[in-house]
Formats: structure tokens, sequence, C-alpha cells
């Protein structure tokens, strides 16, 4: 028995993002794919939407939402297969060795569900059996995307996972066209040997050549001021050599422009030493980052005390770009003014159930992980889940041994890996300092200023750091060998 192919066109990808190179991929895959002897026929699926080059074929399904089960159940129906092979079709490195061997594993042991736990997006497949659709019970997750359904629900069906070595998921890579920064890393693999590379050999290239990942900043943490009203124990404002002041209200919207360059999306963070909505002109900057087209999202890390009505008429009008994080490190007005230095915990208390009434689903609250806040840490979960507003457990950040240690344990890994945020953050001083890191505060091993400096060549500049940190040689100064910051990821 044979498996069909289904090549899938997700709801947002064009024409555009289904070539790479010279190549029309739905074409290109469909060609590698019938060489496989257990190889049916493929068929496409595309969104309704879609009106590109596939358009109009035989084997061309519109479909008018989710590949939900009512869509299996017409897929099936329509084709008259007895398996099928779902494989997205913006997958340029797509091997056929592993698509033939999952449907080998799948036929052999009779499974109604096949897929992977370990391979990326873009290197691996889910095969469905006629069987399972037939047989599906009434789940009240039926209308989301079948494998969703069938993740969601293990113990009712036949299923087998097929694992591959080596294990690359830590690169965070999908290998999807489709995604303009994977498709730029997909780009230069491809350039070193002007081929299409094997599964096999995918983390010996990238080990070998760390410089394809260091595509652009995803992830821009912008300090507009360091001013602040409150006095937190865990705060490194008053360990600088200088406090900050506010940035010229001109310099974000220079930044965003210099950002397209990259051509890339990414995310645009507030933060830093000081509380961002103190900025005389935070609005106009709001507003500046939210149009941007290559920004995804507006992160606000605010410590609640200006998050009044101004700012919930504010990101009511955002189109949903902005994400608040309220810091609030207490349970009552005691717990909250021994952590924070004075007593808001009702203005922020208020703040945060205003602004979860007007952005519902954008508005988290953080709470740190340390000595002072695990006696009420179970409490503090108790109370805020029951008002449904997510909760974000902080790790601290002493800031290289800058702030007094205050965990109560030890959260990194037992194995390094390269730091996440020279590969893919920026942070800017509210002077225009690009620094080494976020770490580096005090910017004592800065990679530039802007505007003098544009930030295409402030990247560039980053590049060594980045490449020594991947082989696990690192600098002086910063002491990136006593950081344990390199775990945490941004976006």
């Amino acid at each position: 028995m044979k498996s069909d192919i289904l090549l899938y066109i997700d709801s947002a990808t064009s024409d555009n993002d289904l070539r790479f190179l010279d190549s029309f991929l739905p074409e290109l895959l469909a060609q590698r794919l019938q060489k496989i002897e257990a190889a049916g026929a493929v068929y496409y699926s595309v969104p309704s939407a879609y009106n590109g080059k596939l358009s109009g074929s035989a084997v061309c399904f519109v479909r008018s939402g989710h590949d939900d089960v009512e869509f299996w159940k017409d897929l099936f129906a329509r084709t008259g297969s007895g398996h099928i092979c779902k494989i997205y079709a913006d997958s340029p490195f797509l091997d056929p060795s592993i698509i033939r061997e999952m449907m080998d594993h799948h036929l052999t042991y009779l499974a109604e569900f096949t897929f992977s736990e370990n391979l990326p997006a873009g290197f691996s497949c889910e095969i469905v059996s006629k069987e399972l659709i037939s047989a599906i019970p009434d789940l009240k997750e039926k209308t989301l995307p079948l494998s969703q359904v069938i993740k969601a629900n293990l113990n009712h069906f036949d299923i087998e996972i097929y694992y591959k070595d080596p294990d690359i998921r830590d690169k965070r890579i999908s290998f999807l066209s489709s995604r303009r920064r994977d498709a730029l890393i997909m780009e230069r693999i491809y350039s070193l040997g002007s081929a299409f590379p094997p599964y096999e050999s995918m983390k010996g290239i990238i080990d070998d050549h760390p410089e394809v990942l260091h595509i652009g900043p995803s992830y821009l943490e912008i300090e507009l001021t360091g001013r602040c009203d409150l006095e937190c124990v865990f705060c490194y404002r008053n360990f600088l050599k200088q406090h900050h002041g506010d940035m010229d209200k001109g310099l974000v919207p220079a930044l965003l422009e210099q950002m397209k360059s990259f051509n890339l999306p990414y995310t645009v963070c507030f933060g830093g030493s000081g509380e961002p909505l103190m900025h005389p002109n935070i609005y106009e900057i709001l507003s500046a980052a939210e149009s941007d087209p290559l920004v995804e999202s507006v992160i606000v890390e605010t410590n609640g005390l200006y998050a009044d009505a101004n700012y919930r008429t504010h990101i009511t009008k955002d189109g949903g770009k902005i994400k608040t994080i309220v810091n609030i490190n207490g349970m009552n007005a005691d717990t909250y003014a021994r952590l924070h230095g004075r007593d808001c915990f009702e203005r922020v208390h208020r703040n945060i159930l205003g602004l979860s009434d007007a952005a519902p689903g954008r508005v988290y609250i953080q709470i740190m992980k340390i000595n002072e806040t695990e006696p009420f840490l179970d409490a503090y979960y108790d109370f805020w889940e029951k008002l449904n507003i997510p909760i974000i457990l902080q790790k601290q950040n002493t800031f290289l041994g800058r702030i007094e240690d205050r965990r109560y344990s030890d959260l990194s890994p037992l194995d390094r890996i390269p730091c996440w945020h020279l590969q893919r953050d920026l942070y800017i001083t509210a002077d225009g300092i690009v620094t080494f890191c976020k770490q580096d505060v005090d910017a004592v091993n800065p990679a530039g200023t802007l505007p003098a400096t544009t930030l295409a060549e402030i990247w560039e500049k980053k590049k060594p750091a980045f490449i020594s940190d991947y082989r696990k040689k690192y600098p002086a100064s910063p002491d990136c060998a006593s950081c344990d910051e390199w775990y945490t990821f941004n976006a």
C-alpha cells in the first residue's frame, strides 16, 4: 500500500514564499517525493485566499479554514486515499529519505497517525490513515487542526512517533521558506555547498559555520528612560555608574528606519533600567513602533504605576501589537513595599485589572523567583490565575554579580549552549549606545552609538563575539564565562 502526499500551503503563504532560489517549491518537492517507492499521488491544499500558480489545478483543493477533522474527511472522500502524508510546501530542505522512513514506519506498524517528535518543521511530515478519520470520536477539539486534536488525545489512537538523530531543536530553526529569517539561514547553508544537504549533516554544518545563524536582530530592547519612582531590591538602576536620562524622541523612529535594512520581522521591547511609561513622548513612540510593518509585537515592561486610563485607551486602539508585562512582586501592601521600596500595591493592582479588561490576553504579570517571594508564591498563583491573568515567573538576573543574588534555586541547564542574546538581541541604552549585550549595562564594551554608527555596521561588528561564544571562547570583559543568562530566550 502507498501513501498519497498532500503538499500543504499555509494560510499566510504566497507564491513568493514558495520560491527558494530559482525553484518553485511545490513542483520541486513533488518531483523529489514521487521518486519514493511508497509514495502515491501528489495533491495540494491551499487557503481560500490563495490565487497563485497552483490555482485551478485538478489536484489542488481549496480549504475554507484549518485542516480540521471535516477537512480530512472531505479529502479522503475526494481522493480515495488509504493514507495521506501531509508536508508543508515551503520546505526546501525536505529530505526524501526521512519521508520514506516515516512512510515505511507508518505502514509497517499499521499506525493511524505518525509524526516526528524531534525533527524541525521543514524536515518531517504527518501521516494520517483513512481508518483514523472514519473512527475519530466526537471530541471537543474537532474544529482545531487535526494534529492538535490527535496530540491532545494520544491515548485514543494508534500513534507512531518517529525520532531521528541528530536532535537540532536547540537551534530554533523551522526550515520553512515562508519564514524570512529561516529562509535566509537556509540560503546561507545552501551556498556553502551549492546543494541541499541531508538532514544528518545539518548539525555539523551549523557547528562548523555558526555565522549562518547571525542573520539580524529579532529582539530590540530599548531603554526609553532611566527614571523610576520605585526602589526595587532586585533592580540594577542604583548600581549604574551614572543614572540614565530620557532617550531623544527621534531616536526610536531612526532605529525603526535602520531596521529596514535587515528586512526581517522583529520584536521591540521597551524596558531597561527605568520605567518606560514615564518618558514624556511615550505614546508618540509607541505609535511609531506599532505602525512599522516589520514590528511583529511591542512589549512594554512596566512597574504598572502609569499603566492608567490613558495607557489603556492607547493600547485598545493599537491593533493588538502591544503586550504589557507588569512587574508586581507582592501579595499585599507589606510584601510589595518590602520588594519595591514603596507601598503602591493597590494602585498597581487596580491598573492591572483595568488593563486586563481593556486588552484581554495581552496583559501579563511578572514575579521574580527569589527568596523573598517564595513564601507566598503559591498563593500568588492562586490569586491571579482566578482572574485569568497569565503569570511569568522570572529568573533573577544579577548582572554579573552587580546585584545581591537572592535566588533559592539554580535553573541553569547542565550543558551550556550558545548565547541566544548574542545571536538575536540588541540592547540600546537611553543615550543611544548599543552595548555588548544586556549585561553590559554601563556600556563598558559598546558595539556602537546611534545614530553615528548604523545598526547594520553594529550588527556586523558583533558577529565575531557571537562566533567566539558559539565555540565556547568567552571574553573577560564582559565576563561571559560567569554569565548565566545565555539560555534565556526573548524572540
